[in-house]
């Protein structure tokens, strides 16, 4: 499970980081366009917000795998043993459940109801756009699947180190 969690953080790290380095680049480019040679990029934008929306949700599943993403831990924290086994179990199925739900089956509904619309700038399909939801949704339930396991994982080592 450990290198399959980490074949996806190399995966998403390195797409991401490419993903801001075009944007950077796109955004200097409209930038030159605009006022060096004025002439405004028309498609500068369009591209931005596209590779924006997958940046994001690339990003949100990575630290969800990686379980930094933002917590109200006031309750965690104090909780020890069992009870912090059972919360943790329970935050990985909430955010299965969610996953599942809002950006895999919402998503996917999304995605189908705008394929036939064509983003204007891009000329390309509009779903195209929508498919980050129910990819990180994806990607998401994975890195919980795998976060399952880890935590079992260390309750076993905990107990048979225990014994």
């Amino acid at each position: 499970m450990l290198t399959i969690h980490a074949a996806m953080d190399k995966i998403l790290k390195l797409t991401c980081c490419l993903l801001f380095i075009s944007m950077v680049g796109v955004a200097s480019w409209q930038v030159i366009a605009r006022y060096v040679l004025n002439t405004p990029s028309t498609i500068s934008e369009a591209l931005l917000r596209f590779s924006l929306v997958w940046l994001s949700m690339l990003a949100i599943a990575y630290v969800t795998g990686q379980r930094e993403h933002v917590s109200l831990t006031l309750l965690t924290d104090k909780l020890t043993g069992k009870w912090k086994i059972g919360c943790d179990f329970l935050m990985e199925f909430l955010f299965i459940v969610f996953s599942a739900v809002v950006l895999i089956y919402g998503g996917m509904q999304a995605t189908s109801n705008s394929m036939s619309q064509i983003y204007p700038m891009l000329n390309i399909p509009k779903g195209l756009l929508y498919l980050s939801l129910p990819a990180s949704g994806a990607i998401i339930i994975v890195y919980c699947l795998n976060n399952f396991c880890l935590i079992y994982k260390n309750i076993f080592l905990t107990r048979s180190q225990a014994s």
